[in-house]
């Protein structure tokens, strides 16, 4: 019986790490195998963990390359948890969808566009082979409203891939994004009236 994939994607602070710990949680009490993983450029919060900006916390396994994952699985595994998947190369997919065929649930959660609004190609390819997809909002660092969907650098340092936190990047809501956009130098892309 093949397995299921559920990606969680949304911007930055809209608890998409929360809800895979969450997803983790079940399996856990349900004394079911699992691995978690993520990629070994997020060492925001430590190495081999991956955190929430909560701080609730679980292990990690730490991999470079997707097919990695393979080398820590057993035939007891039942699912696999992958955290920050838009710093994976798009061969995340293959692993994935593998994954998938052989059994295993899969759950992935990480960011689906940049702060420039360009999707993150990986997330939008895992995003679709899932089975199903959770699209998180955020409280708008702006106007307070409950509709964030976009990440805001605050910094202009670094690239589109610039690892942060709170001290690089806020939740904002659309409206809020293209008002802060309009007083720096980025290009955007604004839709015509």
């Amino acid at each position: 019986m093949a397995g299921k994939i559920t990606v969680i994607v949304g911007p930055m602070f809209s608890g998409k790490t929360s809800e895979l710990l969450s997803f983790i949680e079940i399996y856990d009490l349900g004394k079911k195998a699992y691995r978690v993983f993520k990629p070994h450029i997020d060492v925001r919060y430590g190495i081999e963990e991956i955190v929430s900006h909560s701080g609730n916390r679980v292990n990690a396994i730490v991999v470079k390359d997707p097919y990695e994952i393979f080398n820590h699985l057993h035939p007891e595994v039942k699912a696999v948890f992958i955290d920050e998947i838009q710093f994976f190369p798009s061969t995340l997919m293959e692993v994935v969808r593998k994954l998938a065929d052989d059994g295993m649930d899969v759950f992935c959660a990480g960011l689906d566009m940049s702060y420039l609004r360009n999707p993150f190609q990986t997330t939008a390819l895992v995003m679709a082979i899932a089975n199903e997809v959770i699209k998180k909002k955020a409280v708008c660092h702006i106007c307070g409203e409950y509709n964030a969907t976009l990440s805001y650098k605050t910094v202009g340092d670094g690239g589109e891939i610039d690892i942060g936190g709170s001290e690089k990047y806020i939740a904002v809501c659309t409206d809020c994004y293209f008002k802060l956009m309009e007083s720096r130098d980025d290009t955007v892309t604004r839709p015509h009236k």
